[in-house]
């Protein structure tokens, strides 16, 4: 299965070897070089530093087109909600997962049939059974 991550932080950094231990191929985006680093040492691991704000470009040259999982999980709800809905609706990938970090936010996208998640103890296991739903 290929997951597709925009967005590489704390959150990112936990949960790219669990993937990739249990067999996903992973692409990782975004700008932040240093966690890239640290996840590009997985099997199965292939980052794209993100430098220019033309998301639908990286997107592509992420695997969009090939991804059965995409995953809004940058810091910026507002960019996540934004490139979350590309995902799902002009690139159609099968299953998008949001992290909003607003409940409000939270309410709102879930209602528009995304598959978000919150802040939560269990945030990367809550992740997980979203993919495999």
């Amino acid at each position: 299965m290929r997951v597709l991550i925009q967005g590489c932080g704390q959150l990112t950094a936990l949960l790219v070897p669990d993937l990739a231990r249990a067999g996903f191929q992973v692409t990782v985006l975004s700008r932040n070089r240093d966690c890239l680093e640290v996840v590009a040492n997985e099997p199965q691991v292939e980052v794209v530093l993100t430098t220019e704000p033309l998301m639908q470009d990286y997107l592509r040259m992420g695997g969009i087109d090939n991804a059965d999982v995409f995953l809004a999980l940058s810091g910026d709800d507002h960019h996540n909600a934004l490139v979350a809905q590309i995902a799902r609706h002009i690139f159609n990938v099968p299953r998008v997962i949001c992290y909003l970090e607003h409940p409000q936010l939270r309410i709102l996208y879930a209602g528009l049939g995304l598959d978000v998640v919150g802040s939560t103890l269990g945030l990367v296991q809550d992740i997980r059974q979203a993919i495999e739903r």
